[in-house]
C-alpha cells in the first residue's frame, strides 16, 4: 500500500511517500508465549494494550546447558524478587531501560525493544491485559525475528466493533484521544513503519500508527530544522480518505517539534490514492 500525504509548511510543498517496510510476526495473546530474537540486533515486541507492570528474571547464558535444565532454572527464578535480579532498571521520561552485560531492554507504553549481546534465555511476566502473560525470550545466533506483534484473539475482534461504534465524529474524537495519550483502542493493533522524510530544513517522521477495521490513526512528528519560524495549518493535510487532523501547535520555532495526529479511512479499497 502506498499513501501520499501532502503537507504545506511555510510555502514549502512536501510529498511524503509512506511505505510499510517492516514485516511483523503476529502472535495471538495467550497466557504463555515463546519468541526467538537475533543475537546482536534490535528486536521489538508490541502488545495491543498499555503495559502496567512487568517482572524480569536474570538472563541465563545457554552454552552446554540442556533445554530442560535452563527452563527449570528459569521457572525457579521467576519467583525471585526484583532486587535479586542481575538486571538493573532506570527510568527516563516514558521509557524504562533495563540493562545487564548480556542484554538491554527498553520499555515504552505498549512494548519492549531488546538488544541481546549473548546467546541465552530470559523470562518476563507482563501485566496490562485481562491476565498476566508469561513471555520467554530466547536469543539465537541463527534464528529469530526483529518484530513481534501480539494481537487479540479472534474472539476479541468484537472489541474493534465496540471502539468503532457510534457517530462518525465521536469515533474520530475517541481515536484522537488515544493518539494523544499514546494508548491503544480496544481491538486495535499497532503497526510498525519506518518512515522519515526530510526536505528544505523540515523533518517529518511517522511515530506511531494504530489500525482498526474502518479507521487508521497516525501520529507524526514534525521538526523545524530550518533557519526561520514556520507556520502550519490543519487544512494543509486534508485530502481524500482523511477524516480528521489535529495539531499540538500551529507554529514552530527553529529546532522545535510538534505532533500531528491524522485519522483516515481504514478501508483498503477506499484508502488507495
Amino acid at each position: 500500500m502506498l499513501v501520499h500525504l501532502k503537507l504545506l509548511v511555510s510555502n514549502l510543498f512536501l510529498v511524503v511517500l509512506i511505505s510499510q517496510i517492516a514485516n511483523a510476526k503476529e502472535i495471538p495473546i495467550t497466557q504463555e508465549a515463546e519468541i526467538t530474537i537475533p543475537l546482536g540486533k534490535f528486536a521489538v515486541v508490541e502488545f495491543p494494550f498499555k503495559i502496567t507492570s512487568k517482572n524480569i528474571t536474570s538472563f541465563l547464558l545457554v552454552e552446554s546447558n540442556k533445554k530442560e535444565d535452563v527452563n527449570n532454572e528459569l521457572d525457579n527464578a521467576i519467583t525471585d524478587t526484583p532486587t535479586s535480579t542481575k538486571l538493573k532498571s532506570t527510568i527516563k521520561g516514558k521509557v524504562t531501560t533495563t540493562k545487564s552485560k548480556y542484554i538491554s531492554i527498553n520499555q515504552n507504553i505498549n512494548g519492549f525493544t531488546f538488544f541481546p549481546r549473548k546467546i541465552g534465555v530470559l523470562k518476563m511476566v507482563v501485566w496490562g491485559y485481562d491476565h498476566p502473560i508469561l513471555l520467554t525470550i530466547k536469543v539465537s545466533k541463527e534464528d529469530g525475528f526483529g518484530l513481534y506483534q501480539f494481537i487479540l484473539p479472534q474472539s476479541d475482534s468484537k472489541y474493534v466493533a465496540t471502539t468503532e461504534q457510534g457517530p462518525h465524529e465521536e469515533i474520530i474524537n475517541k481515536l484522537m484521544v488515544n493518539l494523544f495519550n499514546q494508548t491503544l483502542p480496544s481491538g486495535y493493533k499497532s503497526n510498525s513503519k519506518d518512515v522519515n522524510f526530510e526536505s528544505n530544513g523540515f523533518d517529518l517522521r511517522l511515530n506511531r500508527e494504530i489500525v482498526g477495521k474502518k479507521y487508521i490513526g497516525q501520529e507524526w512528528i514534525l521538526t523545524n530544522n530550518s533557519n526561520e519560524q514556520a507556520n502550519i495549518h490543519e487544512e494543509s493535510f486534508y485530502q481524500k480518505n482523511i477524516y480528521g487532523i489535529s495539531l499540538e501547535a500551529d507554529s514552530l520555532n527553529i529546532g522545535e517539534s510538534v505532533r500531528v495526529f491524522i485519522i483516515r479511512s481504514g478501508s483498503e479499497k477506499r484508502s488507495k490514492i
